[in-house]
């Protein structure tokens, strides 16, 4: 197994942390909507996994809703997941939904966006929307953020439909900065691993994970507290580190990755800790 394939496949890292999140958003998707959906709003540093949330969630509630006999003219998708262009207005979120849902996008469409996406997500029943990268779109001028979180408002009342938006820990502000979202919002957090035990723990599973032979050499100690100084307790910054780690071993020659391979790769990308 390659470096590469490896890696793609550890995306999803089932501990209590993450599961805890995902049930969060797919029991939402369970319950019958009601007159002010709830809106998650789910935040961390780049790198925490809160798109490997989503994904998980997406596959959960998929399974749980599957496909009806016949959907007419969309795709049907339980969870819609996108992320918006930066620099975004109501009708680009309105249209990039659309487009999630597979609806033709033609020179008129502009005009009926947003009634025809809360159409659709009425009548396909659509359990709950996802927003990955929400800060892009949030941290705009102050009139663009104000349409954006009056888009993100019609969305779920006239939807009907709850709303999960992810991103940075700025996105949370915002959110609790709009007196009628803060009330309609539960906030979920991503911490970075702390030192020590947690750090071995997710080091064992990643490296299993990723194929390393005997990864429970690389979550001693000193290893561990090198790799956690590095990545300052993130979880991508883990992967890449264990990753560029095995792929120097490789170029060395060996299968197996040392602790040397781990201190090479680390000059190879960006000094974390230096930020």
């Amino acid at each position: 197994m390659s470096g590469g394939s490896a890696l793609s496949q550890a995306f999803w890292i089932d501990f209590d942390e993450a599961r805890q999140h995902v049930e969060t958003l797919v029991e939402l998707a369970h319950d019958e909507p009601d007159e002010r959906p709830t809106c998650v709003v789910l935040v961390g540093q780049s790198g925490m996994g809160k798109t490997s949330i989503l994904r998980e969630a997406q596959r959960r509630i998929a399974h749980d809703f599957p496909e009806p006999l016949s959907i007419d003219d969309a795709r049907y998708q339980p969870m819609l997941r996108t992320v918006i262009p930066s620099g975004s207005t109501a009708l680009k979120i309105n249209l990039t939904l659309l487009w999630k849902q597979g609806w033709p996008i033609t020179g008129k469409t502009h005009r009926i966006a947003d009634l025809k996406v809360v159409e659709l997500l009425r009548r396909q029943h659509t359990r709950l929307i996802g927003i990955d990268n929400v800060h892009a779109i949030l941290t705009a001028s102050g009139r663009a953020r104000r349409d954006t979180l009056d888009a993100f408002r019609f969305l779920m009342s006239e939807g009907n439909v709850p709303m999960v938006v992810a991103g940075l820990d700025v996105a949370a502000d915002i959110f609790t900065e709009d007196v009628e979202l803060a009330y309609r919002s539960i906030i979920l957090r991503l911490k970075p691993w702390p030192q020590g035990a947690p750090t071995q723990r997710l080091i064992r599973v990643l490296g299993q994970g990723m194929g390393l032979i005997e990864p429970d050499r690389l979550a001693e100690p000193e290893v561990a507290g090198f790799l956690w100084e590095q990545s300052l307790g993130v979880t991508g910054n883990f992967k890449r580190l264990l990753h560029w780690g095995q792929k120097v071993a490789y170029r060395h020659g060996r299968a197996r990755v040392e602790f040397a391979d781990i201190r090479e790769a680390a000059v190879l990308l960006p000094n974390y800790a230096a930020r």
